[in-house]
């Protein structure tokens, strides 16, 4: 137990203080909304929100939600004065505009809206095909991921889904108005299948198989929402997580201090982290959280059947692994089977490897026709 804890130790410590802020220079800027961070005193957020709401430095009803956890703070609307009062603040690390994040159109092919509602009476659940195993899956790798947790930072997850164990209980949504889980758009159901599908008769096999999943919502129905809520998503793991557990974001955002800080104090607790590095074609040193570059977080670039780096990936110096990305079977909305290719199903192919393997995981050569001077290595088992 000592040992343990020594290790516990040291990985705090190596968790960074949060530094000035950061403006991103994009489109995607929520004007008049901030994220608003609390330099770590001791206080509770509530406490600390009282005071100044008390001293009309913020008003409470435009106080959207509070950061709660290893990272204290708040996102809401504030005025040219109020902002320019908090940034002297001895109370206040960082400010950051909140942004709109959505999925890269590349990532999403075969994926559609649908309803959200539990299977009704009427509800069918449609014929299960025989189990195979992905080629992705077949090439990186694969193991018993039983007790273990992956948390997928996404669209949610379809719990109804025969071939997921998902973790209902666990699971929560940062979608304001939106409170479940179940998946509104496709995309965080596909990204848990590859992680953690069973090991039984029917679909697919996951690289954990049967991982537990807890789903973590950020995205609605259309795949989109806020940094603010992916911020809160990833202090909620920080907080509620524990070590050797494994977190994918397949989501990316303009550069973001206090995201990337988020996550490298959630990975000083030992906590991994799998990012899909982006499906724009460009260097991702410029985006959040692709650019982390911390122990226990890992940037995902994607390569195709052939080994060949794809042609729509993000690359860069962050890039720490390639993975299978180019017609990735997995698991689908409605208890079905779907398909899709990008950098969004790559990422869990090595969360899959970390939950097996942690930092331990291997390498199988590097991509073709990489298109940097750092050439990706292939992640395996």
């Amino acid at each position: 137990m000592a040992g343990c804890q020594n290790e516990d130790k040291l990985l705090e410590e190596q968790a960074p203080k949060i530094t000035a802020a950061e403006t991103p220079n994009t489109a995607n800027i929520i004007q008049g909304k901030y994220i608003v961070v609390f330099k770590d005193k001791g206080e509770k957020t509530t406490e600390i929100i009282d005071d100044l709401v008390f001293a009309k430095k913020v008003n409470r009803t435009n106080i959207s939600e509070s950061l709660e956890g290893r990272i204290q703070g708040f996102t809401g609307k504030l005025s040219s004065d109020q902002l320019k009062d908090l940034r002297n603040n001895p109370e206040v690390a960082s400010i950051e505009p909140d942004q709109v994040i959505s999925l890269d159109p590349s990532g999403k092919s075969s994926l559609t809206a649908y309803s959200t509602e539990a299977p009704s009476a009427t509800y069918t659940m449609p014929a299960q095909p025989a189990q195979s195993v992905p080629w992705g899956v077949n090439m990186v790798g694969r193991g018993d991921g039983t007790g273990k947790t992956a948390w997928v930072i996404d669209s949610g997850v379809d719990v109804y889904h025969p071939d997921l164990k998902v973790d209902i209980a666990r699971s929560v949504s940062f979608v304001t108005g939106l409170t479940s889980v179940q998946d509104g758009y496709g995309h965080g159901t596909m990204v848990a299948g590859i992680i953690g599908a069973k090991n039984n008769t029917i679909g697919v096999v996951g690289v954990a198989a049967n991982a537990t999943i807890v789903a973590l919502r950020v995205l609605d129905n259309n795949g989109a929402g806020s940094l603010s809520n992916l911020i809160r998503a990833v202090n909620h793991v920080g907080t509620y997580g524990k070590a050797g557990d494994v977190v994918n974001i397949s989501i990316g955002a303009a550069a973001s201090s206090i995201l990337d800080n988020a996550i490298k104090t959630a990975a000083a607790k030992g906590i991994y982290f799998s990012i899909a590095a982006g499906n724009s074609a460009v260097d991702c040193s410029n985006t959040s959280p692709q650019r982390v570059n911390a122990t226990n977080v890992y940037t995902v670039s994607a390569m195709d059947a052939n080994k060949y780096f794809w042609n729509a990936s993000n690359f860069g110096a962050p890039v720490d692994r390639a993975a299978p990305g180019v017609n990735i079977t997995t698991t689908g909305k409605n208890g079905t089977y779907t398909y899709g290719h990008g950098t969004s199903f790559a990422a869990p192919h090595v969360a899959g490897l970390l939950l097996l393997r942690g930092n331990y995981i291997g390498t199988n050569g590097t991509v073709i026709g990489d298109k940097d001077s750092w050439t990706d290595q292939i992640a395996k088992l």
